[in-house]
């Protein structure tokens, strides 16, 4: 408390009787507190590492305890282990049996050195070599006759009972090999001393003891002088389990210690060394006095320290606290030293604070007379707000209600009269606001006033008929005015006349229906159109594949062939084109990401179409850039279509000149890479204000093209929708008799060659030699496949129904099942559903659907009902030969089962790049093929330089081309192709050249992998090296069921 010089100097004191608010401790509490706080961490680091050298004192003392007990345990056994082999050695000695004094000799040099006697025991139980009976117990003598007439092992016997004059020994006994003569055991008594001896001879010095005890826990020997304690029971042997261990226990002389036990696994007996309790407590005792005396100096040193501190503080804060009591009495302060740094700082910023409190009132006085006149004006402009505020809710077309917390009215504008309020002559405040609506409005109204109550705004539509007019719709906004600690005021329901924008959605709606409606019937339609096309297809373009590949037709003949199976091909053509805008139009179309070649895939094009060019006297350039990476990410299939059908083009429009298919990289970075394929013509070229109608669906430049060239005008639109989806674009460059310039730019991943796709076929599996069961109702499809299926070795049954498939699947194991779709009373699907429920093996028969429906949400169906895959019609030996290497012989082979995504075109690559023979053929089916070949190659090179007729040369090419891509030549393929078209057009001889050249080096290729004259058993000794065909002719008779069966 200030004295009276403080009074005088701060200003008057506290009113007497005034309140003391200081209920605090005084400040030398505090501060011994903080002395305190500062010596308990020095005395907690002495504790800790006093604690950490008290354990490490331990520590090592039971460390040098345990090594001694393992030294121990080795000095003694290996003593035994010695003494063990010396008594073996002369059990084994020949002198044993027939000449004793011999054998005395031989045991006096084994056992030189050694402290105890040898004894020669017989069944009898009589020492041979001293001629009397052996100084031992008869319990042991009576267990030792025993061993003898069993032939034991070695023992060593625990400390046996004195004997008179030999006192207590150990017996260690060596069982000697039996004779006709008699069976004995040598023994050899050890006194304890010798342990003893041994135990002092490892130097193990005091506070460490140790001690030799036997399986009872007899005490045998000691590492101390004295022999007092031998042949006493150890204390708490029973706490000693396991092999080695520790406990604390007491000794045989009654001392607390801490002993280490281990049992030896040569005696069973216990090696044991101690440390007294006294000598592993010495150490903390010591640190104990070592702390003590630590923390009293600390104390001492500490507390004049504290008491000088305190008093010096305290007369600082009796003058910081006068100054302060003087400020809050408004008096001025002076500032006055107290001798520390901080009071004095405190002392100062009082005496400012004074100061400032003095400028502050006068301050405050005049802002006073400001705040009164700014008030005034601000009640003014406030009346003119409200009028401003309360004539734009009277004027605006909307309704504006104010609603109490509770959702009373308590405003409304005169719009709210007209749209939702009562009859005339009422009035609206004070009435529950959601109670103006009728049926679900009411219920909504009731929600977002609880919702507004919550703090949250909301919307809602609602309709209400208004004194007998027609019912009108109400856009309503509901919001809440928040108070100043946020919970709500007022709700504010602001609404809308909307019956007109209503209508316009109804409208809208009802047309998005009809629209949705319309584009499912189109869908529905094309999908049929698509069916009802590809079933006929189907058989047209199967028999003529078939019929190309007989070698007997006539020349005329098979031009007729191929004009059919041009004419098909175009049809298929144009129904691939719609079906492709369908998917554009629906959005399904997606692109199949995979590594492929590009330069490859602009080679393979060009290679395609090449044929077409020679026939119009047209020169076909491709120029690749050198910096093309080998492997980019895309879709081949779906890029080859776009190249394909430019190339055709400008072949289609050019009449004379060439075409230049060209391709050069602009950039790669960051794994990319940025292309262009250009495309140039020498043809009629387009006018430039032509050039938009390129693009678009159904539409050619020149209506006399139509005529003139046909086409369905897809092809550009779908190849600019492709190129777009692949994230590039097309564009063109023309002019009228300058030909045109296509140009194609892309940006696709660089990716490394992908792994092998093939996976080793299962010895088991031979080549096509599958059991098929083919699911339709069409006869005329039916026999198509059955005979396509057997030129590729499969034994075939024919089923015309979903139920004769069920019932068939269950009475035969087929490896494959070819189903329908669309059949009367019961679909494929619906089959395959029931096969799959089915509690039968039939259950997990891979069935594939064969049908012409190939829409994307179609397969999935498929796919949905439990069918492995999907081959589309029209089908092909290409397409039947992969779903059977895929679904059959588990081989992945690459774009299996795309037929709705395929081209006609693109046949004979595809079929070159199909699955090759050599892959999955046994030897003897391989060896005939290739014999086969070579002798059709030589042939067809013997008709070549006679000049035989060009029809018949052709026909001859065209019935290799399948058998080369089978094969693995995929050159002869082209080459063949290339000459049958060249042959059919006139123009041969160039093309006669080039194939007799690929027939020579395709010889030398069959002469590498199997040389001419080989047979089966040079490469096979064992069966199973071939198998003969098992599909017979099917208009045999004999079927035992409703299943027919070729037989």
């Amino acid at each position: 408390m200030p004295g009276p010089t403080d009074t005088a100097y701060f200003g008057p004191s506290a009113p007497a009787g005034a309140a003391d608010v200081s209920r605090g401790r005084p400040f030398s509490f505090y501060l011994g507190i903080f002395a305190l706080v500062l010596t308990l961490p020095l005395i907690a680091i002495i504790t800790f590492v006093t604690n950490r050298y008290v354990g490490a004192e331990r520590t090592k003392l039971e460390a040098v305890s345990i090594e001694a007990n393992i030294d121990l345990g080795l000095a003694v056994e290996r003593d035994l282990i010695a003494l063990i082999a010396a008594l073996r050695t002369l059990a084994a000695s020949p002198a044993l049996l027939d000449d004793l004094p011999r054998f005395r000799l031989q045991a006096q040099e084994a056992m030189a050195g050694r402290q105890g006697r040898l004894i020669l025991l017989d069944e009898t139980g009589r020492d041979h070599l001293e001629d009397r009976d052996p100084p031992l117990p008869a319990a042991y003598l009576a267990a030792l006759r025993r061993r003898i007439a069993q032939g034991s092992e070695p023992e060593i016997s625990d400390l046996l009972p004195a004997m008179p004059g030999h006192g207590r020994q150990i017996a260690v006994s060596v069982i000697a090999p039996a004779s006709e003569i008699r069976r004995s055991a040598l023994v050899f008594a050890i006194q304890p001393t010798h342990f003893a001896e041994l135990l002092q001879g490892t130097g193990l010095l005091p506070p460490h003891r140790g001690s030799l005890v036997d399986r009872s826990g007899t005490l045998i020997a000691r590492t101390l002088q004295s022999h007092t304690y031998l042949g006493r029971t150890i204390p708490q042997m029973e706490a000693m389990t396991g092999a080695y261990g520790r406990i604390d226990a007491v000794n045989v002389e009654g001392i607390p210690v801490r002993r280490f036990y281990r049992r030896s696994p040569v005696s069973g007996w216990y090696i044991l060394t101690s440390i007294s309790q006294s000598a592993l407590q010495s150490s903390l005792r010591q640190s104990l006095w070592l702390l003590a005396a630590v923390a009293l100096s600390l104390l001492l040193t500490a507390c004049p320290c504290a008491l000088f501190l305190t008093r010096r503080m305290q007369a600082a804060a009796r003058i910081t606290m006068g100054a302060a009591r003087g400020l809050g009495q408004g008096a001025l302060i002076q500032p006055r030293s107290t001798g520390v740094a901080e009071a004095d700082m405190v002392c100062q910023i009082l005496a400012d604070a004074s100061a400032r409190l003095q400028e502050q009132a006068e301050s405050l006085r005049n802002s006073n007379v400001e705040l009164e006149r700014r008030v005034a004006d601000r009640t003014r402009e406030l009346a003119q707000s409200h009028a401003l505020t309360q004539s734009i809710l009277e004027n605006t077309p909307d309704t504006v209600k104010v609603l109490d917390a509770w959702g009373r009215v308590i405003f409304t504008n005169l719009r709210s009269t007209h749209l939702t309020g009562p009859e005339a002559g009422t009035s609206l405040e004070g009435q529950r606001w959601a109670d103006f609506w009728p049926g679900e409005g009411g219920l909504s109204a009731r929600r977002a006033i609880a919702c507004a109550q919550r703090g949250a705004s909301s919307r809602f539509t609602a309709w209400r008929g208004l004194k007998g007019e027609a019912e009108t719709w109400l856009d309503v906004l509901v919001t809440p005015m928040l108070d100043a600690e946020g919970g709500t005021q007022r709700i504010l329901a602001i609404s809308r006349d909307i019956t007109a924008q209503h209508r316009h959605d109804e409208e809208l709606q009802i047309a998005k229906e009809r629209a949705e409606a319309a584009s499912v019937a189109k869908e529905e339609f094309l999908a049929n159109m698509s069916h009802e096309l590809r079933t006929p297809l189907n058989g047209i373009l199967g028999y003529a594949d078939l019929l190309s590949s007989d070698r007997s037709l006539l020349p005329s003949q098979r031009h007729r062939i191929d004009r059919i199976q041009d004419a098909a091909g175009a049809l298929l053509a144009i129904v691939n084109d719609i079906l492709d805008l369908a998917k554009i139009e629906a959005g399904d179309m997606t692109l199949q990401m995979r590594p492929f070649r590009l330069a490859k895939l602009l080679d393979d094009a060009a290679d395609l179409v090449l044929p077409m060019a020679r026939s119009k006297a047209l020169s076909l350039d491709l120029a690749l850039d050198p910096a093309i990476p080998e492997w980019v990410e895309g879709d081949p299939e779906r890029l080859r279509q776009v190249v394909l059908n430019l190339l055709g083009n400008a072949i289609k429009f050019t009449q004379a000149g060439g075409i230049h298919l060209g391709v050069t990289v602009e950039a790669v970075a960051a794994g990319r890479c940025r292309f262009e394929i250009a495309i140039r013509d020498t043809g009629m070229g387009i006018a430039p204000e032509r050039q938009h109608l390129l693009f678009q669906r159904f539409s050619q430049v020149d209506a006399s093209n139509e005529r003139r060239f046909g086409g369905t005008g897809l092809g550009l639109a779908i190849s600019r929708h492709l190129v777009e989806e692949m994230g590039g674009r097309i564009a063109v460059e023309s002019a009228v008799g300058l030909g045109s310039t296509f140009r194609l730019s892309l940006d696709l991943p660089v990716t490394e060659e992908p792994e092998r796709l093939l996976k080793e076929a299962p010895l088991a599996c031979n080549a096509f030699e599958a059991h098929v069961l083919v699911v339709e109702d069409v006869a005329l499809n039916r026999d198509l496949v059955a005979e396509l299926l057997k030129v590729l070795g499969c034994r075939v049954d024919l089923v015309g129904s979903g139920e004769a498939a069920i019932r068939a699947v269950q009475e035969t194991a087929y490896d494959l099942v070819l189903m329908d779709e669309q059949m009367p009373e019961m679909s494929g699907t619906a089959a395959t559903r029931i096969i799959r429920a089915l509690d039968h093996p039939a259950r997990h028969v891979p069935i594939v659907a064969c049908s012409a429906d190939v829409f994307a949400h179609q397969v999935r169906r498929f796919e949905e009902a439990g069918m492995n895959g999907h081959v589309g019609k029209p089908l092909t030996q290409a397409v039947l030969a992969k779903a059977l290497i895929r679904h059959v012989f588990r081989l992945q082979a690459p774009q299996l089962d795309r037929p709705a995504e395929a081209r006609p075109d693109d046949a004979p690559t595809q079929a070159c790049d199909s699955v090759s023979a050599r892959s999955w053929l046994p030897d003897a089916r391989l060896d005939a093929a290739l014999d086969e070949l070579r002798q059709d190659l030589a042939a067809l090179d013997a008709d070549l330089r006679d000049g035989s007729a060009p029809d018949a040369l052709a026909a001859r090419a065209h019935a290799l081309i399948s058998t080369a891509c089978m094969l693995d030549f995929p050159r002869l393929g082209r080459a063949c192709q290339d000459f049958e078209r060249a042959a059919r057009s006139g123009s041969g001889r160039a093309a006669n050249d080039d194939l007799r050249r690929v027939i020579g080096e395709t010889l030398a290729q069959i002469d590498d992998i199997r040389p001419a004259g080989a047979t089966q058993a040079d490469r096979h000794d064992g069966p199973g090296g071939g198998h003969p065909d098992r599909i017979l002719d099917p208009a045999s008779a004999g079927q035992t069921s409703d299943v027919p069966t070729f037989r």
